[in-house]
């Protein structure tokens, strides 16, 4: 199997964000967003694929589709949040419905940004989220 992990080293290396999005090409347009802000990036193809290289990337944010195969962003976030590893996370998604979803998640302390969106808005959600600027993550 493929791996659709790549790692950025543009900036400081205690700064990762890793981006967890199931599409290569949106993969790759999300972490250059990211890189062209001095971001470093480690980029995932799913929530199982990120849970595994975890300890050895260390983010400090993720950037996480709403729907992946297999484990779903949502799921991602509760198992994160089950095992007490509180990262702040922005949910990317290009479902209508995946606001109201979250909500009834009791996930609506998440930032969710509707596909497509302007690069200018992940770097703002990302930038709030390193700062500590959103809201705190339940255990």
């Amino acid at each position: 199997m493929s791996s659709g992990r790549t790692v950025s080293s543009r900036s400081l290396p205690e700064t990762i964000v890793a981006v967890i999005e199931d599409d290569a090409a949106a993969r790759r347009a999300l972490s250059r967003m990211l890189r062209v802000q001095g971001v470093r990036v480690a980029s995932f193809a799913s929530a199982e694929e990120l849970l595994h290289g975890l300890t050895e990337t260390r983010p400090r944010c993720l950037v996480i589709d709403v729907m992946l195969p297999g484990m779903s962003g949502p799921d991602l976030v509760d198992k994160l949040r089950a095992d007490h590893l509180l990262l702040p996370a922005i949910f990317v998604t290009g479902r209508i419905d995946a606001l109201q979803m979250l909500r009834r998640r009791g996930m609506d302390d998440v930032p969710c940004l509707q596909k497509p969106f302007e690069p200018a808005l992940l770097v703002q959600a990302v930038t709030r989220a390193l700062e500590g600027e959103t809201p705190a993550h339940r255990a």
